[in-house]
């Protein structure tokens, strides 16, 4: 009997041990991230952004986009960020709808960010 609970009281050590390293290195990882990574901006910027001018609705094609997408945000004419969402969990298959029927008439930059890298596409809402 004592055997078995000293073969539990090692289980449970080990087991305590691995959520514990996991959990370290997942802090350092956010960590990481936390201070930032310098993006790059990708070289092959032909993705496709489909507009719809009457409803002020841009359409993005994630199938065109060589790249997993990590967030889409939207800058105004001052570098302000008025728009962003986490898209990681979208399907690649994925048509994104934006819509603008929010915002005010202006310039507007649509970017497109992996964990590494990014592209942008400036549009104008009437």
């Amino acid at each position: 009997m004592s055997s078995l609970r000293i073969l539990m009281a090692i289980f449970i050590l080990i087991l305590s041990n691995n959520i514990l390293s996991a959990q370290a290195s997942a802090d350092k990882s956010s960590s990481f991230i936390a201070k930032g990574i310098t993006l790059t901006e990708a070289e092959d910027q032909d993705w496709s952004i489909y507009n719809d001018e009457e409803n002020k609705t841009y359409y993005i094609d994630f199938e065109k986009i060589t790249f997993n997408l990590s967030e889409i945000m939207v800058f105004n004419s001052q570098n302000e960020v008025v728009f962003k969402e986490e898209v990681f969990d979208l399907p690649v298959n994925t048509i994104y709808e934006l819509d603008f029927n929010g915002y005010e008439s202006g310039d507007y930059r649509i970017e497109l960010r992996s964990f590494t890298k990014y592209i942008r596409k400036d549009v104008a809402v009437k």
